[in-house]
């Protein structure tokens, strides 16, 4: 491989993991080293990281199988991706009625991370966003928060250095328990030029079968035009898609 931009450590793991992969019986360290031309001791140092993060098991023989650690990044990656399939047709069609930016996001760590996203109308406001964004001054992050217990957003609020993005951000735990009961009673969040001036976002919650939230579907838009085509009926739009991808999702 020519490319430089890689760590040659992570590549010879992924490479010990495909090797491992292709044989049906646990294979130790000789045979891996023999098999791919590696030296012994680092191939002993990457087995001992992947087992520490369950990406194989060792055998009492100092063998080792693909680990159980493998699932739970599979199931996440299988969850993502039934996700987009499942929503992306809802909302091309929701971006169209409304000729604006439709997001689908999920919570990854301390931020928002946008999975999908279907554009509307151009915006240059729009088009400056990154994919991912701080839970308090997104609608699609409070949404997450507001179904956060009180040791979390104490930890939350405390524990990050938030940034005062615009005199409307909130970055005070007290600000947000404001409007922490009616996003859970109506199912709405928004951002009131929270994250950037003249840009507003509206977003619900996307739940499973039972009534977890797994997702968010959020609308953003420069405010005047929002204002201008009306809030309540986007939000009234919105909530009917969020209902129907949250409907969808039994079938995940």
């Amino acid at each position: 491989m020519n490319d430089t931009n890689y760590i040659t450590m992570i590549d010879r793991a992924f490479e010990i993991l495909y090797y491992i992969s292709n044989h049906q019986d646990p294979v130790g360290i000789s045979q891996i080293a023999k098999e791919l031309d590696l030296p012994k001791a680092n191939i002993f140092r990457i087995l001992n990281t992947l087992h520490k993060w369950d990406i194989v098991e060792r055998s009492e023989n100092d063998k080792y199988i693909l680990g159980k650690g493998l699932i739970k990044y599979g199931n996440k990656a299988k969850e993502r991706m039934n996700l987009i399939s499942i929503s992306s047709p809802i909302v091309k069609k929701l971006s169209q009625e409304i000729g604006e930016t439709v997001n689908i996001g999920i919570k990854y760590e301390e931020n928002v991370l946008t999975v999908y996203s279907e554009e509307g109308e151009s915006s240059s406001l729009v088009s400056k966003l990154i994919p991912i964004s701080p839970l308090n001054c997104s609608s699609m992050g409070k949404i997450f928060l507001s179904h956060a217990t009180e040791e979390e957003l104490l930890k939350y609020f405390s524990s990050n250095e938030l940034e005062k993005r615009t005199i409307n951000t909130i970055i005070d735990i007290k600000d947000f328990l404001k409007i922490k009961g009616s996003i859970i009673e109506e199912d709405i969040a928004f951002d009131h030029e929270e994250y950037e001036y003249g840009l507003s976002c509206v977003a619900s919650a996307i739940k499973d079968i039972d009534g977890k939230i797994i997702a968010a579907i959020s609308v953003s838009g420069p405010t005047s035009r929002l204002k201008f085509k009306g809030m309540e009926k986007i939000k009234q739009k919105l909530m009917d898609c969020a209902k129907s991808i949250s409907e969808s999702t039994k079938y995940i």
